[in-house]
């Protein structure tokens, strides 16, 4: 019996001190103290920013093709290089098996001596008049036909530009319809991009754009011109095509531009850091500090632009939120506040 009674007292002691000893630790945890950094928060203002990708074209803008089977002879241009209306690019082969170049010029140039004997002829009554017509309708046959085998094997620009790509060598055996270069203006430079259809909304003609390119310093301005009516079926995206000033030719036909569209201005909203936002049961939380003590704030989110989100409700002007050292906090920890600054204005 009395064995039974000291067991019984030394398991009642026992467990007292097991409690003791979680009170203890409870107390510990409760009392733990994490160093964060904070910043008060302010209402400010906040413009909404959309970005697209899409490569810059000439407002005007030839792509040239062989007419003929035949090899490059020459390149007269490189790429870059300004050129006006009818200069010629390049040359293919003029003795080729497919150009009828040679042809085509001994031809003409028999023809117009016979017609240029018959003229002095005529005009000096020699001939008649129906051999003088004869001999001027084939000149002018045969210059028609010289011309047009010259187009074949001299490649001329169709627009005064620059010429953004050169797609052929010298030496190179090209087929018909292999493309050989583009030309395009410079001081007109237009861009094509894709908007899904929840943005679609924001796009009308006139709508203001900035365009930057990498390499290229500052910005450039422009406007829509263009707003497609329907999807693409492919990408299933809506084309919107702007067309910028590009007098200062800082921009090149080719380049790979940023395209940026002001969605949205919202004003007197509160707008913090997206990196003091945690995700706490599938929901945006942050935490903010009264009396040097953590509590957890559930968000609704607006917009999101440029590492920033607007809280639409969770917190409120003058609310300490913590912005560093969040992620090792729960409710009712302690916080020491080691670096506080100014919420976003």
């Amino acid at each position: 019996m009395k064995r039974t009674i000291t067991l019984v007292v030394a398991t009642g002691l026992i467990v007292s001190i097991l409690n003791s000893c979680s009170k203890k630790d409870e107390t510990k945890v409760a009392e733990r103290t994490i160093s964060v950094a904070a910043s008060i928060v302010n209402a400010g203002n906040m413009k909404v920013t959309r970005s697209y990708t899409g490569s810059l074209e000439g407002e005007k803008q030839a792509v040239i093709y062989a007419k003929i089977s035949e090899a490059v002879q020459n390149i007269n241009v490189a790429e870059g290089q300004s050129v006006k209306s009818d200069d010629i690019l390049l040359t293919l082969d003029k003795n080729g098996p497919s150009s009828n170049y040679q042809q085509a010029l001994s031809l003409y140039q028999n023809a117009e001596k016979t017609y240029n004997k018959m003229k002095y002829l005529y005009e000096q009554g020699a001939v008649s008049e129906t051999q003088y017509d004869e001999a001027k309708t084939n000149y002018e046959v045969t210059k028609a036909s010289y011309e047009s085998a010259a187009q074949l094997v001299e490649i001329h620009s169709p627009i005064t530009g620059v010429v953004t790509s050169l797609d052929v060598s010298a030496g190179d055996y090209v087929m018909v319809g292999t493309e050989l270069a583009t030309v395009a203006t410079s001081n007109q430079l237009r861009v094509k991009f894709g908007v899904n259809s929840n943005e679609l909304r924001f796009f009308t003609i006139g709508t203001p754009v900035t365009i930057s390119a990498e390499g290229v310093a500052g910005f450039g301005t422009g406007k829509v011109t263009s707003v497609a009516t329907s999807a693409d079926p492919t990408s299933r995206a809506f084309e919107i095509e702007a067309t910028i000033d590009n007098g200062d030719h800082h921009f090149k036909p080719g380049m790979f531009a940023t395209i940026e569209f002001a969605q949205q201005n919202l004003d007197n909203v509160i707008v913090i850091p997206m990196s003091a936002v945690l995700t706490y049961e599938n929901r945006p939380i942050a935490f903010v500090s009264q009396g040097g003590t953590a509590h957890l704030k559930s968000l609704v989110l607006g917009p999101e632009n440029k590492g920033e989100v607007v809280v639409d409700s969770g917190l409120t002007v003058g609310d300490t939120l913590v912005t560093m050292g969040q992620q090792y906090l729960d409710e009712g920890f302690k916080v020491n506040i080691t670096s506080m600054s100014e919420g976003v204005q």
